[in-house]
């Protein structure tokens, strides 16, 4: 309940004269999709991601996820919100607060806040970059301090429906050792969504990663 209520306050924080000013705005609601499985045997799936989002004007709100690792047994509910920043021809910027709240039969309750930017910059020759580098922040005395990328990428476009590339994911373990695994993306971009596959290096070997997007507009 504490999870829910901290949430709440967070979003009565959040400019509520703005969001009335832009209740008119078209809303889009946003589905992602993201699982990873591990190449060597026994192929293990090593976590998934389900998140839904809406977007109205340039404010993101609601955004609920769930995340977790070896089949449920470390689970994370999340919740958060935010807005668009910046939005250029070359440059967009997204913010993100998210309040989460660990589960599972191994969990350690640990509930943390997540400010996570999302920054996407366009170049000439069909280059584009996307950025999203987040710190954790203990909200109790389990959660540690943190930081992570979630990924820093580079990739081309080839024509309307393919992009390749390559990019960097890394962060602070439970060891409080930072590990690094760079990874080669490709993705195929239809009118049903996105569908991004990435092949990581990770310590230890390596994986597959499929992210899929599907965005849905009024």
């Amino acid at each position: 309940m504490r999870f829910f209520n901290t949430f709440f306050l967070f979003l009565l924080l959040l400019p509520a004269c703005s969001w009335a000013a832009e209740k008119g705005s078209p809303v889009a609601n946003i589905y992602i999709l993201r699982t990873a499985e591990q190449l060597q045997g026994p192929h293990i799936v090593t976590y998934r991601v389900f998140e839904w989002t809406q977007e109205r004007g340039r404010w993101i709100v609601p955004d609920f996820g769930y995340f977790d690792t070896g089949y449920g047994k470390e689970q994370i509910w999340f919740a958060g919100a935010g807005a668009k920043l910046v939005h250029s021809r070359r440059v967009d910027w997204e913010q993100e607060l998210y309040v989460s709240r660990e589960a599972g039969p191994e969990s350690k309750n640990r509930r943390s806040l997540w400010i996570w930017p999302v920054v996407e910059m366009r170049f000439p020759a069909r280059l584009s970059a996307q950025i999203a580098t987040y710190p954790t922040v203990p909200l109790n005395r389990a959660q540690r301090w943190g930081v992570d990328v979630d990924r820093a990428k580079l990739e081309r476009a080839l024509g309307p429906h393919w992009k390749v590339g390559a990019g960097y994911a890394g962060g602070i373990c439970d060891t409080r050792t930072w590990q690094s695994k760079p990874f080669l993306t490709t993705t195929r971009r239809t009118r049903h969504g996105d569908l991004e596959v990435w092949l990581q290096s990770i310590p230890g070997g390596s994986q597959t990663q499929v992210r899929y997007l599907l965005v849905k507009g009024d």
